[in-house]
């Protein structure tokens, strides 16, 4: 969000700073000063695997005098990159994000070069061609340039530059040390004229080289000169290993190493402080007096004819509620656009288009001219990253939810989301810390409730031929957020939805007539029903099969001997696997896989197997319940072995071999 500064403009209409270089640094070459060595590097010398490496990412911020605001900042931006393998070659593709809204951002200064050695080992440059930076508009308030480097190759060095001109004082973007490949040096500076309280958050767990020094700028005021003290900081890490994707990690955000500013104070001499620490009682009520939150609140929407006759039948709040919530779903249509903020939401709700923020504003008004209680939500997606309550900033989110009572129930309601239903909390921000947006009620909330689980049970009944070849009818019921992605997919059609929920990476299965019930009921799970067929394996005269079949749980996912990020599934989980399995009559089964019944030390994780044999045809009840969503990285260890022997059983083989012959 933009920072409001209008308390700053009597005051500093005046001021005009002037900039001090920084001191050189060893390890920042310039722009095109290229290390013929670099070019010539293999590898990362300390991640051997890597398929390239950030040379140097260099961040440079300073004060500028603005158009709008009296103050603007500016941050210049220099990365180089080294491709050691041709799966780095997408970094060659390249997209700068700015906020182009009445022009808060300009992107500036952009410049980028691609260097290689010939074949006598002589540097050669390529300039992108300024006719390849590409302008588009993502959205109302958004824009991006993207361009992409030509002549690229495995030794490749990429170097681009670009200068951000912000029309705000206060906010300043954290400067990540961190990326997805590893940075051999990561710096950032910061001059803050001696006039500036800022407050600063490392969140890093290597050594930052932090070095702070004393400067003298000067500044023009009513045709003289005065000289001031400012505070030159500069932050550098060397040798960041990459930020990996690991299994369930949840948003990467929350473990990247990084520096975060936050202005808390302006203090001029001869003048009283101007203190801008947020609190959140305080950011409650600068929202619902702004004229893109709060007073959209209030607009008066016309409900039309076809909303009004369904309400006139609903006869508690509760109904009300659900009525309203569903049609804004059905008829509202989100645009991709995730924000908390509503310009024009009577010009929205006329073209039923919207983003998150225009959508459950809409709602918002909508459920407050019924009468029933609700609030606007501050959110994080789980993507986005975990909210730190200490910290009154509205940069931590990036959604808007709807918190709604109804007859002694409690809502959390995102009506841009078109299969989540009403009574489940949305997914995307399941054990979230959120805001509720009100002057009296204003406060945090959990969004969490442990009676929605990722629920699936799934029924078999089938026999395996004299052909070797399993065949049978499966029926599985799948519940809560279990459900929500199989409705979506429903819509791609039966043959897509069969290779994403059934199939998945078991070539050799074959699925046939499937139905799908109960999309449109909330209330119900929903039904899959079909029949399926799939060679037993083996050889001679011993076959094997398996009964975990549909379940998604195929294949172990935490087999790394090391894990940084914590495990995050989002939710409770319950499955269920029940059916019999018939063989040949001139077959037997050799020993069964036992009964068992294995439970985590902290008894979050139980599973539980029963499974017996009657003549030639077995039947089974498998269970698994996970009791808790998340696990942290200290918990590993225990984890893995629990999940290395829970996989071994969930896979374990059913043998069995044709019957002996009678003696001559």
């Amino acid at each position: 969000m933009r920072p409001q500064n209008c308390l700053l403009a009597t005051t500093l209409a005046l001021f005009v700073f002037i900039s001090v270089s920084a001191q050189k640094d060893k390890d920042i070459p310039g722009w095109g000063k290229i290390d013929k060595a670099d070019l010539e590097l293999k590898e990362c010398e300390f991640d051997k695997d890597a398929e390239a490496m950030i040379l140097l990412d260099k961040g440079e911020v300073e004060y500028q005098r603005g158009t709008k605001d009296v103050f603007a900042l500016k941050m210049n931006v220099r990365t180089r990159i080294k491709i050691f393998k041709e799966k780095g070659f997408r970094l060659a593709d390249v997209r700068i994000p700015y906020y182009s809204d009445g022009s808060y951002e300009k992107l500036i200064d952009v410049d980028a070069v691609t260097y290689n050695l010939d074949a006598s080992g002589k540097i050669v440059e390529t300039k992108v061609d300024k006719k390849s930076f590409y302008r588009q508009k993502k959205d109302s308030r958004r824009s991006e340039m993207t361009f992409t480097f030509p002549d690229v190759r495995e030794g490749t060095v990429l170097e681009y530059r670009y200068t951000l001109v912000r029309e705000s004082l206060g906010y300043v973007d954290p400067w990540l040390f961190q990326s997805e490949i590893p940075t051999r040096v990561s710096v950032f500076n910061i001059v803050f004229p001696e006039y500036f309280r800022f407050v600063t958050n490392s969140r890093t767990g290597a050594q930052v080289i932090t070095k702070k020094e004393e400067l003298q700028q000067s500044l023009s005021i009513d045709g003289g000169v005065i000289k001031f003290r400012a505070d030159d900081y500069t932050y550098k890490m060397k040798n960041v290993p990459a930020l990996k994707w690991e299994p369930y990690m949840g948003s990467r955000g929350d473990y990247i190493q990084r520096i975060e500013f936050q202005l808390a104070q302006i203090d001029f001499p001869g003048q009283a402080p101007i203190d801008l620490r947020n609190t959140w009682p305080r950011l409650a009520t600068s929202l619902m007096e702004s004229s893109i939150f709060g007073d959209q609140i209030k607009r008066n929407l016309s409900l039309g004819d076809e909303l009004e006759g369904q309400l006139k039948s609903a006869k508690t709040s509760v109904q009300k509620l659900m009525t309203i919530f569903r049609y804004v779903q059905k008829t509202m249509e989100w645009n991709g656009v995730t924000d908390f903020y509503c310009e024009n939401a009577k010009e929205c709700w006329s073209k039923k288009l919207g983003s998150t923020g225009d959508i459950n504003i809409i709602l918002l008004n909508l459920l407050r001219d019924a009468r029933i209680t609700c609030y606007p939500v501050l959110a994080s997606t789980r993507d986005h990253g975990r909210v730190y309550t200490a910290y009154p900033m509205l940069s931590q989110f990036n959604t808007l939810l709807v918190y709604a009572e109804a007859d002694d129930q409690v809502f959390i309601l995102d009506a841009s989301d078109k299969y989540n239903p009403p009574g489940l909390i949305p997914y995307n921000v399941l054990g979230t810390e959120s805001f509720v947006v009100d002057p009296e009620k204003n406060g945090f909330i959990t969004l969490w409730d442990g009676r929605g689980l990722h629920k699936n049970v799934v029924s078999i009944a089938a026999a395996i031929d004299n052909d070797g070849i399993l065949k049978g009818e499966s029926f599985i019921s799948s519940f809560d957020y279990a459900k929500n992605p199989r409705v979506k997919s429903s819509k791609d059609g039966l043959e897509k939805y069969a290779g994403r929920w059934l199939i998945g990476e078991t070539s050799n299965m074959k699925v046939e007539g499937l139905e799908i019930n109960n999309i449109q009921h909330d209330s119900l799970p929903l039904e899959q029903k079909f029949k399926f067929s799939m060679p037993a394996q083996g050889s001679g005269d011993y076959k094997y099969f398996t009964i975990n079949l549909f379940t998604g749980l195929d294949k172990n996912p935490f087999i790394a001997d090391k894990r940084e990020s914590s495990i995050d599934f989002g939710y409770n989980q319950y499955y269920m696997m029940v059916g019999s399995v018939a063989i040949p009559e001139d077959h037997q089964f050799e020993e069964l896989p036992k009964n068992i019944s294995m439970i985590m030390p902290d008894t979050s994780i139980v599973f539980r197997r029963i499974m017996e044999a009657n003549g030639n045809r077995i039947s089974y009840r498998v269970s698994l319940e996970f009791r808790r969503p998340m696990y942290e990285a200290s918990e590993y260890d225990e984890f893995k072995e629990f999940y290395k022997k829970l996989f071994a059983n969930l896979n374990e083989q059913i043998v069995f071999r044709k019957k002996a012959g009678p003696r001559p």
